[in-house]
């Protein structure tokens, strides 16, 4: 770009512009929400409208937006990220500013991690109900909220979603997001400096206290002892409390008791692995963020056999892009046994079979299993027949030749061509859509 004059915003675009692929969708999408970019001497100024944006693009893009300018440029540019919210606050005492960014050290939420982005299944609907109540009646009810999950099934987004869902009805209230282990790490550092006081202020006003993986306190007496502390502050105050972690209170051996009997006097929920219905969902949410085509028999492929976390979904699809990109590959069933044959798991589904799907379908339509497998034909007959070979095929391992030899047809061109039809149907008519994922939905809860 050197020798060559171009507007802030023209200048944006092409860095922009060059980052589209490299990072996901929603990533991108919130980067180009950033409208205010400005180019001066050698240095990219970038401006969030506040500190999650700001803490976000430094923890977690910087790195690309650095290369990507640097490849636009031609050269070394210096990228400086600049929230709006401080320069909007700059004619406040220097004391007052230093507090406010103190503060807002603490608050680095994740802007991915909102109940917009949540798949909410029977895994997490208790826990996910129960976080939008806290977060509309702070102190009043729920309090404190416990949660626990085995790890990566979306507990830390159920926090940072709790706090954004306050925040916009609240854009006053004062929250704070923290690990264990980093309140630990705080604490230390405070008393090193023999400022324990200043250390307990931090947490004097807040309105809710979100504490991840509070297990971590296991085995630390003197952070236990502070915790409680705060604890009781907040709680004797109506302060909202809201904890993580992989185990119930009662499993948690190692902690104090008075910290147990606190987690104990609220509600605990538990988030589970999602069933397969879920997991379908959330690989097509994934697919589409990742700007990856699964092909619907894939999403159930992987859906039966990843018998995992959503954390795992999602690395599952980024390894399935990465490889189908760089090879060249079509994504089908065999691409995903290949890349995945060291997590997928073929003996932890029951397997579905085309006798079930056919009985189904049968109950369904009110229709006698000869007739659908006969040559008959009238209407409901004939969409209730495509319809089974249609779902034998996105739902079963059989070959088309080991389904049409089910339904007792010469070839599987039969088996196609009635696929098709379905698929072409599927798009034009919501009323057949809402028969065939209801069929769908009903086979697959049955074999998980």
């Amino acid at each position: 770009m050197e020798g060559m004059e171009f507007s802030n915003n023209q200048i944006w675009d092409k860095i922009l512009s060059n980052l589209r692929g490299k990072v996901d969708e929603n990533t991108y999408s919130l980067l180009s929400s950033l409208d205010y970019v400005e180019f001066k001497d050698s240095n990219l100024y970038i401006y969030t409208p506040d500190n999650v944006y700001k803490t976000w693009i430094l923890a977690d893009i910087y790195d690309d937006l650095n290369l990507s300018a640097k490849e636009v440029f031609g050269k070394e540019v210096n990228i400086k990220v600049i929230s709006l919210k401080d320069l909007n606050e700059g004619n406040r005492k220097e004391k007052l500013q230093e507090e406010s960014k103190e503060f807002y050290g603490y608050l680095t939420l994740n802007p991915k991690f909102t109940f917009d982005n949540l798949v909410v299944g029977n895994h997490n609907k208790v826990a996910y109900q129960s976080c939008i109540a806290v977060a509309e009646n702070l102190g009043k009810i729920f309090n404190p909220l416990f949660i626990y999950g085995d790890v990566g099934l979306g507990k830390t987004h159920m926090l940072h979603a709790t706090a954004y869902h306050l925040l916009r009805k609240n854009q006053s209230a004062k929250v704070i997001y923290t690990t264990a282990d980093t309140f630990a790490s705080e604490m230390f550092s405070y008393i090193q400096k023999g400022m324990i006081l200043e250390f307990r202020k931090r947490y004097k006003d807040v309105d809710l206290l979100l504490v991840d993986d509070i297990q971590f306190l296991i085995g630390k007496e003197r952070t236990q002892i502070e915790f409680y502390h705060v604890f009781n502050l907040l709680y004797s105050t109506g302060k909202q409390i809201i904890l993580s972690s992989d185990k119930p209170p009662n499993s948690l051996k190692g902690l104090e008791k008075r910290l147990i009997s606190r987690f104990n006097s609220g509600l605990i929920v538990e988030i589970t692995k999602p069933d397969m219905e879920s997991k379908i969902k959330i690989i097509n949410k994934k697919a589409k963020e990742y700007n990856i085509e699964i092909p619907t028999e894939v999403v159930i492929f992987l859906s039966k056999f990843l018998n995992s976390s959503v954390r795992e979904l999602e690395g599952a699809i980024k390894r399935l892009k990465a490889y189908c990109e760089i090879m060249g590959k079509p994504l089908n069933i065999e691409t995903a046994k290949t890349v995945l044959k060291d997590i997928v798991n073929l003996d932890s589904v029951k397997s579905i079979s085309v006798e079930t799907i056919i009985d189904e379908v049968c109950i369904y339509f009110n229709i006698d299993k000869k007739d659908l497998l006969s040559d008959k034909k009238n209407k409901n007959l004939t969409l209730a027949r495509q319809i089974a070979m249609y779902l034998s095929k996105i739902l079963t391992d059989e070959s088309l030749s080991s389904i049409s030899n089910y339904f007792k047809k010469k070839n599987h061109s039969t088996i196609i061509n009635a696929c098709n039809k379905v698929e072409e149907m599927m798009e034009k008519d919501r009323k057949i859509k809402y028969v065939v994922d209801f069929l769908k939905d009903k086979i697959i809860s049955q074999s998980d």
